[in-house]
């Protein structure tokens, strides 16, 4: 056996066990996904739901559990078993520490640090289920840095600024003024949240005061759908 043949079978074989050792790790990842798609099925579920099934919810926790633990370098996964944990906590089915919440949000921001996305459900977590929208609104700040029209960022400072209007700072009152008039300029969906946010908690006067102040500074076609839509007079 020439030297150059008996170079190539063992790089052959060292290729082999290469890839054989790698086949538990492809495994469990399969495996992680097919529980992550699962638990998030049940969130996109219950999104347009105030009421869930317990069933449903350990059904999804476990999912979420079993994706999270078989992998939890994805930040996807700890977000989702987050989102799952909220509902239990909002549905009266389990409690969790803020320690546990903080821990998953962290690691996931850890894990990837320029995602919008996850800066704002970190901060409506601080905000509704710890109480902190002083610490919802550092997230939101971060999240901004990176993406300034972020959809999910720029609804959350919505939802979390009016909800806790008269106990945040002055300066978290000044970027919940700047986003309104971010939202006002941004696409259906993001209106539409205004809209729902402004009447959710009575803020249609204070929204349409501040922002009849700001039309000479907005395009026209903003103005018209603020004075025609969002503040029209009934």
């Amino acid at each position: 056996m020439s030297i150059t043949l008996y170079a190539r079978q063992c790089c052959l074989l060292v290729l082999l066990f290469g890839l054989v050792s790698l086949l538990p790790l492809v495994f469990n990842q399969g495996v992680a996904s097919a529980y992550h798609f699962k638990s998030n099925y049940y969130l996109t579920a219950w999104q347009a739901k105030t009421v869930i099934d317990e069933p449903q919810y350990r059904d999804a926790l476990a999912a979420a559990t079993k994706a999270y633990n078989l992998n939890d370098t994805s930040p996807h996964y700890g977000i989702t078993l987050a989102k799952v944990m909220e509902w239990g906590v909002y549905s009266g089915f389990d409690a969790f520490s803020n320690d546990e919440f903080n821990h998953l949000f962290s690691r996931a921001l850890n894990l990837r640090h320029n995602w919008p996305a996850a800066y704002s459900d970190y901060a409506f977590n601080l905000a509704f289920y710890q109480d902190r929208p002083d610490l919802a609104f550092e997230q939101l700040r971060a999240g901004l840095d990176y993406g300034q029209f972020a959809p999910e960022v720029v609804q959350q400072v919505l939802s979390v600024g009016f909800a806790h209007w008269d106990g945040i700072s002055m300066q978290d009152k000044y970027l919940v003024f700047e986003m309104l008039k971010t939202a006002a300029i941004m696409g259906y969906d993001t209106r539409r949240h205004l809209v729902q946010v402004i009447a959710t908690y009575q803020k249609k006067p204070l929204v349409c005061s501040y922002l009849s102040h700001q039309l000479n500074t907005l395009p026209k076609g903003t103005t018209n759908w603020i004075e025609h839509t969002l503040c029209k007079k009934m």
